[in-house]
């Protein structure tokens, strides 16, 4: 009886494979690969293995905080400085615990240009408010779009994309900020 316990665990053990496949790599920071040339760049990511992650390296630089090595999901942070012109590149590299690496390569946008705001129509409202009607535009894409009225800033509900069109009632003379994925902002007043 004693054995037969011993048998399974023999025989469990023998089916065991090894780990072969390499760490998975992910950034969630930032958004849309967008980058404003000349400015640091907080890129955030992750990385995942069964059998626990031991280095997570940019460039060759190790990122990875040593409390995080070991453990089969990691997260990572490191700062970029992005250049004038051109594309950004990284390189991202992983290894697991049983020593399989996975490389990718990121490349980065910089992004110049700053959102257009278009305004397509004006309708007078009662009690001297403005209802208008436009569009924030932008080649690589539009992160939020907010309302400055009296002094505060409201943010309006609307999704991203790259041409995301709005509707805002508002006292005449405020002003709307769009800010695109790489952090560039314009401002329009409104009639």
């Amino acid at each position: 009886m004693r054995r037969h316990p011993l048998l399974l665990l023999l025989f469990l053990s023998g089916c065991a494979r090894p780990d072969g496949a390499p760490p998975e790599l992910g950034l969630v920071e930032p958004l849309g690969g967008a980058v404003a040339p000349g400015k640091a760049l907080v890129v955030e990511g992750y990385a995942f293995d069964p059998s626990g992650v031991v280095s997570v390296r940019v460039n060759g630089r190790e990122v990875l905080e040593a409390p995080s090595r070991g453990k089969p999901l990691v997260a990572f942070r490191f700062r970029l400085e992005a250049p004038f012109s051109g594309t950004a590149e990284i390189v991202l590299e992983a290894e697991d615990g049983v020593g399989n690496r996975a490389t990718r390569r990121v490349a980065f946008t910089l992004d110049n240009d700053p959102p257009r705001i278009q305004l397509e129509r004006t309708e007078r409202l009662e009690g001297g408010l403005v209802r208008v009607y436009g569009r924030v535009e932008d080649n690589v894409g539009v992160e939020r779009v907010v309302l400055l009225e009296k002094g505060r800033y409201l943010p309006l509900s609307l999704p991203k994309g790259t041409s995301v069109p709005f509707a805002v009632e508002a006292s005449p003379g405020s002003v709307l900020i769009a800010v695109d994925a790489a952090e560039n902002r314009a401002s329009r007043r409104l009639p």
